[in-house]
């Protein structure tokens, strides 16, 4: 039993389009406790970030929606819930393979690849978070990629090994719970574990906003979770989600 959900559970369904669509269903007709699973063996139509897809061999990987509860989070610090989830899908990976990073705002990486990534949805009344749906798809025993995405990897490619889903499963689901405590209890040490964690902190990078191309070196993450960074030429910048992207 985990301690932070105690109460939670796992529900398996062999197939469906999205689990964060099927989990928002379920929540609107039953009392879910928090912490509760929706997992799946195969997702038709796996959502990422905007527009982006999620392309997951059925049986292979971690498809899965879990269902939150954050009332202590204002609405404004939304993005404290991102830094919990990412960094506790990082704290998972990280047992396995070093070079484990977040990439901004909430994709992980191992190196210059991408192992896992999270789609996060909130409900907000007033000034809170009422509700949130944290997506989790995370590549794990695929061993070859057919889209289009450039940089995919999985657990089985970089290690050799197979790894059993449903002890992954509840792995990451306490390393879910140990993470979300935090903003409770520990919102300082989120912060800057998300930071020594960020992928190309402190470095130079070079980055594309609204066409141009402009070398800058990553200083933060504010509060509404805009990505900061200083140019070559000492100009600060702050972008939102979509707004800028790291170029090689």
């Amino acid at each position: 039993m985990n301690p932070v959900f105690p109460e939670s559970r796992i529900i398996r369904i062999p197939q469906t389009a999205s689990t964060n669509s099927y989990l928002l269903q379920l929540s609107n007709t039953e009392n879910l406790t928090e912490g509760t699973v929706v997992a799946t063996d195969r997702q038709t139509q796996g959502r990422g970030q905007g527009d982006s897809a999620w392309e997951s061999e059925p049986g292979a990987n971690l498809t899965c929606s879990l269902i939150l509860y954050p009332a202590n989070v204002k609405a404004s610090r939304q993005f404290l819930l991102s830094k919990s989830i990412s960094l506790a899908v990082r704290d998972f990976v990280s047992q396995f393979v070093p070079e484990v990073t977040v990439k901004w705002p909430n994709d992980v990486y191992v190196g210059e690849r991408k192992i896992a990534g999270i789609l996060i949805e909130n409900f907000v009344a007033g000034d809170r978070l009422t509700k949130s749906i944290a997506g989790i798809g995370l590549n794990v025993n695929q061993e070859r990629f057919a889209s289009r995405a450039p940089n995919p990897v999985s657990l089985r490619q970089l290690t050799g090994k197979t790894y059993p889903l449903d002890d992954c499963l509840k792995n990451l689901h306490e390393h879910v719970a140990a993470r979300y405590r935090m903003l409770a209890e520990n919102t300082v040490k989120l912060d800057s574990d998300y930071l020594l964690h960020l992928f190309r902190f402190a470095q130079s990078c070079r980055f594309c906003a609204g066409g141009a191309l402009f070398e800058a070196t990553i200083t933060g993450v504010n509060n509404y979770g805009m990505l900061e960074m200083i140019t070559v030429d000492g100009e600060r910048k702050a972008f939102g989600f979509k707004e800028v992207t790291f170029r090689q």
